[in-house]
């Protein structure tokens, strides 16, 4: 196992057990969610400094089930497009739902600072619109795919929401209609590189 697959494991441990905790009515103290998880304490205190950030990424973990049934809820042979609509709707529902949470982790992650030994982010949302985009795969070049699937990461979520709500004073269905654009806008400008890949 690599390191970075080690590191990825030891977190998703540590969130396992803290969700295990709180589904049983409590709110558990990093030490506790290290001793459930049969990680070492200081192991668990170098990827979550306080409870807070731990029970923050437990509560949001706890709705991945919920975002990745949207994404596939579709008809087998749907078309790319209504998959990332649907994409798009989840997460803006998730950001609504959760959006006190997710303004949190961006606070907790600021305050951790640049020099953090552990990462301070899980990839939920890049593994949602990977999810999403996974039919274009195989049709586009990896580099290409990749960076498909960083950019539509950017037009969705909490850091978009910011921008067209506090900045842009947007309210929610226009909020939603915006990031549908951008993402659309994203897919098509992908989808039109298909052809020339495939001619080379």
């Amino acid at each position: 196992m690599t390191r970075a697959n080690q590191k990825a494991r030891t977190r998703r441990d540590l969130v396992e057990a803290a969700g295990q905790l709180l589904s049983n009515g409590r709110t558990p103290t990093v030490a506790e969610v290290a001793d459930a998880a049969d990680v070492s304490r200081r192991t668990a205190y170098r990827y979550f400094p306080s409870a807070e950030q731990l029970v923050t990424e437990a509560l949001l973990e706890g709705m991945r089930s919920d975002v990745e049934q949207q994404i596939d809820a579709g008809e087998p042979g749907e078309d790319i497009e209504t998959r990332v609509n649907r994409l798009v709707l989840a997460m803006h529902h998730l950001t609504v739902d959760k959006e006190h949470l997710l303004r949190q982790m961006i606070r907790l992650t600021i305050d951790r600072g640049p020099h953090a030994t552990a990462p301070t982010r899980p990839s939920r949302r890049i593994e949602y619109v990977d999810r999403a985009l996974a039919p274009l795969r195989a049709k586009l070049t990896p580099s290409q795919y990749e960076r498909l699937v960083h950019a539509m990461a950017i037009a969705v979520g909490i850091e978009a929401r910011i921008v067209l709500r506090d900045i842009a004073g947007l309210d929610d269905e226009h909020i939603l209609e915006t990031e549908q654009w951008a993402a659309q806008a994203l897919l098509a400008a992908a989808v039109a590189e298909i052809r020339p890949h495939r001619r080379r």
